[in-house]
């Protein structure tokens, strides 16, 4: 079947098979956005039927006006395109951002750090050993799943090479873009942090074995190889689950004192120091805090909600205090910490009905709408962002609660917490503790994109020495195969 894509500067002609319209444009690198998946829920993967549309569902009927319908906008993801459809996208761009950050490089060369997440991706160019600019991206496997389990099944009964294709025509794509703005025409050498799924993807590998007992990487240590024709250095793979952005990302903090460093993501991974000893381990988290997978959720851009308060009339802040366009996932932390604190969300994580509120104030339950509780005008928290949070929250109770048994270690007299996250730069204890986000006590030490931060500061010699013999010392513990982590996680669920 053939189609026709109009994009803002061209219109090309493809060739589509039985795959729904998100999937059929990652295929032929056309991405669009799309935060959930392909589940229908983040509302973001809009495009516009020239011809023939087809009849809208209820979620689009509840979604777009009647005149937007009639002018043929959709949901990428849920419809499949037919011969000589014609359609309209509106292609997904980089936002920029700043990353503070130290760099640590031998010399002035220009070098470009990269962080590949399941959801996002990030990239900083440094020259003159400083961050001169850095993007954060969609990840475009975002269209063939929402986690690296899906991504692994997908390559496994279709093709790996297109989930790699995909994923490498981003990052080269964004480089190039970057080079070209700030005139620069040479790198000498990337740093690439990310999970071992996407490393093996980045290197047109397959990733069969990391999904597969007794779940191997496709390599551990550090790699040191040409990408694309550029120098480029993988820092050092403890286990299948554990990757370079966990490595790079511990090189931001004192290695010498004990503490837990919690990286949280679509994957969440641990670092345990205690006295002589370092563990990790990794447990499925889940995409909310990534804003992807929950309704109206965004990644860290230019108006992404990224905090709420309440003094009288609520207050939603917003990055670069832009217009609201979604919410992040220090937002979704922030929201619903607001909405327990006041006693709009019980005890179970359900959203109360205004009839049902004792004692809040009346500013907060006047929000509360049949799509949710409203942070803005078409912006809402929902019973599904409620969920998804707490499927992340139960994940984290449960893994450091075995990870604690497993090491024979009390985590509770752990002075330090490092926490990991793009979101981590604007949230706060405050939020984390009234929406018993971790059940911890100790001092929180808020990294943001740490395997980012950590990439910038390889450059050097030294550095790449450094975390190649701390790796050496890590001890993988496996918990999220463990018998009782069932029952944490169900533990876990319900708010503290």
């Amino acid at each position: 079947m053939n189609v026709k894509i109009k994009m803002p500067s061209s219109t090309i002609e493809i060739e589509t098979d039985d795959s729904n319209i998100l999937t059929t444009l990652a295929k032929n690198s056309i991405f669009i956005n799309a935060y959930c998946g392909g589940r229908g829920i983040c509302n973001k993967c809009i495009i516009r039927y020239i011809n023939n549309p087809p009849n809208p569902t209820e979620k689009e009927n509840s979604i777009f006006t009647q005149e937007e319908i009639k002018n043929g906008y959709r949901l990428a993801c849920l419809h499949k395109l037919k011969n000589n459809d014609e359609i309209e996208v509106f292609k997904s761009k980089p936002s920029f951002s700043k990353i503070n950050s130290n760099v640590c490089a031998d010399d002035n060369s220009n070098f470009m750090a990269v962080d590949i997440g399941t959801t996002t991706i990030s990239l900083a160019l440094i020259s003159n050993k400083q961050i001169i600019d850095s993007v954060n991206l969609l990840n475009p496997q975002v269209a063939f799943g929402g986690d690296v389990v899906s991504r692994i099944s997908y390559s496994n009964e279709h093709s790996q090479q297109i989930l790699s294709k995909i994923l490498n025509n981003a990052v080269e794509n964004t480089i190039n873009k970057l080079l070209q703005l700030h005139k620069t025409d040479k790198l000498s050498e990337i740093v690439v942090s990310a999970n071992p799924t996407m490393i093996a993807f980045f290197l047109n590998k397959n990733p069969k074995s990391i999904g597969e007992y007794p779940y191997t990487p496709p390599f551990t240590g550090s790699l040191h190889t040409k990408w694309k024709g550029i120098k480029t250095y993988i820092p050092p793979i403890v286990g299948a689950f554990v990757g370079s952005d966990i490595t790079s990302g511990i090189l931001n903090i004192n290695l010498d004192e004990d503490f837990l460093f919690v990286d949280i993501g679509t994957n969440c991974e641990f670092i345990l120091k205690h006295q002589d000893k370092i563990f990790a381990a990794s447990i499925p988290g889940g995409p909310a805090l990534e804003g992807s997978g929950i309704d109206y959720g965004t990644i860290a851009k230019s108006g992404a909600v990224e905090k709420v308060a309440f003094d009288g009339m609520l207050k939603v802040y917003t990055i670069n205090n832009e217009k609201p366009n979604g919410i992040t996932g220090s937002g979704l932390i922030s929201s619903i910490a607001l909405l327990r604190k006041h006693g709009l969300i019980d005890s179970s994580g359900r959203l109360l009905e205004a009839w049902e509120i004792e004692d809040a104030p009346l500013q907060l339950i006047n929000k509360i709408k049949k799509e949710g509780f409203e942070l803005t005008q078409n912006i809402y928290l929902t019973q599904n962002s409620i969920r998804e949070f707490q499927l992340v929250k139960a994940s984290l109770h449960a893994g450091i609660k075995i990870l604690a048994k497993k090491t024979d270690v009390d985590i509770s007299k752990i002075k330090t917490i490092y926490l990991s996250g793009g979101f981590t730069k604007s949230i706060s204890k405050e939020d984390i503790n009234i929406s018993d986000f971790l059940r911890l006590k100790g001092k929180f030490v808020f990294l943001g994109n740490s395997s980012i931060s950590g990439a910038g500061i390889l450059f050097c010699k030294k550095n790449k020495e450094k975390i190649e013999s701390t790796a050496k010392k890590i001890e993988y513990v496996e918990i999220s195969n463990e018998k009782e982590f069932q029952n944490y996680y169900i533990e876990g669920m319900n708010f503290d």
